[in-house]
């Protein structure tokens, strides 16, 4: 009998599920990239940590952009590679092009950032463009544009079809001189930067003679402005056998993208590079090694190892919140806590947040954005400041203005001075001071110093 009852009382201890507290919604909020979904702002009570999570990567899912993708003037880009215009004509043509498009192109991606409800997907294709980072000033920008592209739709999705259709995407052959690359005078560069920083990781799990081979595959490849891909030519392209990764024969492009994947550190690469953006710098060992063979068991399927860092007790360790510093990215997005951006064009947010260290669409080299304490010293805290301040201005003076909508405003003002929302922006509540001026009331909160952790 009282094995019987024992029994019956193992059976019915409920299982135990941690429901979600402010502090908690706030943590997930701010490592995802500040969503504004209901669920998570206001009905996070309703939520155990791990429904929470499901949530928020479900409302990452791909969604096209929200403005209006930009035209480019295909006949002009084409004048650029015909090789019967004259050389000095074809340069003018080009840096015309690159002069007026770039700055499209850069001011397009604030635009989307601010108007997109799909703040995870933003944040992650910020992410896989600071990890697969290339530059304007030696790429076409249309092709830049596609390969955002590219990050947008597979942000939360496959890394192997990321990484096969990054490789077919001109950006990184151009950026990294891979188009001078040939039989006859071979160019290591994406070589090298394809293992060291796009998968594998400095180590020494690849040696001088691989990159030497893998530069081999990677030979004859030329851009198609039609297709917007790249292509092979055959004639010069290096045809010998070689060795890599344990297999020999006359090796191509998606071959050695092949080989690459199969390599058990590429797996363990972007494990540790996806652990240090949304939890800490240093994982256990053995963590490390559970999301590197759970990512590759998944075929490298980015949500999968994404969710399951995301319900790992470190993600939700008091030692892991509240001590990462924003990026200026972060900074715009996360203000739309309080302040919605007006759909306008009254703000041209690149250049201060170019002052602030970070320009979209041009990250500092090909190591991307460092991050962390590099966002912060005394002429950057200083530029923090004058981005927000501006950008509070502006937004304000825009809704202030007869014929706006006035109740965006009020309600910009309303959660500038409500608890809730005050502890989502800085993790505390501040006291109100209903004398100020609208501008300032907003200003207190978005220029509080811990507006600058997540």
């Amino acid at each position: 009998m009282k094995i019987f009852i024992s029994y019956i009382f193992i059976f019915f201890i409920p299982t135990f599920t941690h429901a979600l507290v402010i502090e908690d919604a706030r943590h997930l909020w701010s490592r995802t990239g500040f969503s504004n979904s209901e669920f998570i702002l206001n009905d996070y009570s309703d939520y155990s940590r791990d429904e929470a999570v499901a949530l928020m990567l479900d409302s990452g899912a791909y969604t096209a952009p929200v403005t209006t993708l930009l035209e480019f003037d295909d006949d002009l880009y084409l004048k650029t590679k015909n090789k019967s215009i004259p050389f000095k004509d074809r340069r003018k043509i080009k840096r015309s092009l690159k002069k007026s498009d770039r700055k499209k192109m850069i001011e397009w991606w604030h635009r989307e950032i601010l108007s997109s409800d799909n703040a995870l997907q933003e944040k992650m294709v910020v992410f896989w463009h600071g990890h697969f980072a290339a530059q304007p000033g030696k790429v076409l920008v249309p092709y830049m544009v596609e390969q955002s592209q590219i990050f947008r739709k597979n942000a939360l999705g496959s890394f192997k079809t990321m990484l096969k259709d990054v490789m077919h995407n001109p950006t990184i052959h151009q950026f990294l001189d891979n188009t001078k690359n040939t039989a006859k005078k071979p160019n290591e560069n994406l070589a090298r930067e394809l293992l060291e920083l796009y998968t594998m990781g400095e180590g020494d799990h690849y040696s001088e003679q691989d990159i030497k081979n893998l530069a081999k595959a990677l030979s004859g490849i030329y851009d198609d402005y039609n297709t917007k891909k790249t292509k092979v030519n055959y004639r010069r392209k290096d045809n010998s056998f070689i060795t890599l990764f344990g297999h020999t024969g006359t090796i191509g492009m998606d071959k050695a993208i092949e080989l690459i994947l199969d390599h058990p550190n590429t797996s363990k690469f972007i494990a540790l590079k996806l652990w240090k953006e949304f939890v800490s710098q240093d994982p256990s060992v053995d963590k490390l090694k559970q999301l590197s063979r759970l990512f590759y068991e998944s075929d490298y399927d980015i949500k999968t190892l994404v969710s399951e860092i995301l319900s790992s007790t470190e993600f939700w360790s008091e030692n892991n919140r509240n001590n990462m510093i924003k990026s200026p990215f972060d900074l715009i997005s996360s203000s739309k806590i309080i302040i919605d951006f007006p759909s306008s064009d009254l703000l041209s947010l690149p250049a201060k947040m170019q002052q602030s260290g970070q320009k979209l669409f041009e990250p500092p080299d090909v190591n991307g954005w460092l991050g962390g304490r590099r966002w912060i010293n005394s002429d950057l805290i200083i530029a923090r400041q004058a981005l927000l301040g501006k950008y509070i201005k502006k937004v304000v003076s825009f809704y202030k203005k007869a014929g706006q909508n006035p109740s965006a405003l009020e309600k910009a003002v309303n959660r500038a001075e409500s608890e809730k929302y005050q502890y989502f922006a800085i993790g505390s509540s501040i006291e109100n001071n209903p004398n100020k001026r609208l501008h300032k009331r907003i200003k207190s909160v978005l220029l509080d110093h811990r507006f600058n952790f997540k």
